[in-house]
């Protein structure tokens, strides 16, 4: 029987139980947002979701459901607002115009997403936890990573996102945006949703993808290796916190 770790399906009893053997939260920061003509939508929250799960089997913890909304570049004029890799600001495969990317809906000012992110840490540190780990989508990552003192000091939570426990940039999880980085991910964790053949067969170029090119250098073997090394980096970071500040393990 697989081991429930998701908030959404505990019961109030295993809740209790899992908060007590280990009160961290482990937050997936998604987007609805394309990810080249290859990924699905939601490749940010799906990547570090199941991340969080394989870590909270391993050394225990609660995920929380996806969020989808997050911040990000942003552009607007009388007639269109643009976000995120709707704006090319270089380093992507292959160049392209600034367009609005088909299912691209996300977007949230910084300071609106800054206040909800510490409002979960405040319900999350009424429920009883005293870690938040976050990772997923690039631009929520930074701005989450700059509420660590006051998710401190206003909420009692220690924040941490797999950035701080993964030095190796080659294996540090989601560095990339739906090239060889994340499409690997995916490739190892929900191999179903990806069709890479749509920009091998050279019918679809890989617009708005930046990293190294998924049409070559992406594997599930490679997924694999990014996968396993970000969660053993996890569950050794998050256990030292644990002991470090005796809040059980």
């Amino acid at each position: 029987m697989t081991e429930k770790v998701l908030y959404e399906e505990l019961c109030p009893a295993e809740f209790q139980d899992r908060l007590q053997a280990c009160p961290v939260a482990y937050l997936p920061l998604g987007t609805l947002e394309w990810h080249g003509p290859h990924l699905p939508l939601g490749a940010d929250g799906i990547q570090s979701q199941e991340l969080f799960i394989r870590t909270a089997e391993r050394i225990g913890g609660i995920v929380l459901p996806k969020l989808f909304l997050g911040p990000d570049r942003f552009y607007h004029d009388p007639e269109r607002e643009l976000y995120g890799m709707d704006i090319c600001t270089g380093g992507t495969i292959v160049p392209y115009e600034m367009q609005q990317l088909p299912g691209s809906a996300y977007w949230m000012p910084d300071e609106e997403y800054r206040g909800m992110i510490l409002r979960i840490g405040a319900n999350l540190s009424r429920a009883g936890f005293k870690i938040l780990a976050a990772h997923g989508h690039g631009p929520s990552i930074r701005q989450f990573g700059a509420l660590k003192e006051e998710l401190h000091s206003k909420c009692g939570l220690i924040g941490v996102t797999a950035f701080d426990f993964m030095e190796d940039d080659r294996l540090r999880f989601q560095n990339d945006h739906a090239a060889a980085n994340e499409t690997s991910i995916t490739m190892a964790v929900r191999p179903e949703l990806v069709q890479l053949e749509r920009i091998r067969n050279g019918e679809e170029l890989p617009i708005a993808v930046a990293g190294a090119d998924p049409r070559t250098d992406a594997s599930r073997e490679y997924g694999m290796e990014i996968l396993e090394m970000n969660v053993n980096a996890l569950c050794r970071g998050i256990g030292e916190l644990l002991n470090k500040e005796k809040l059980t393990l």
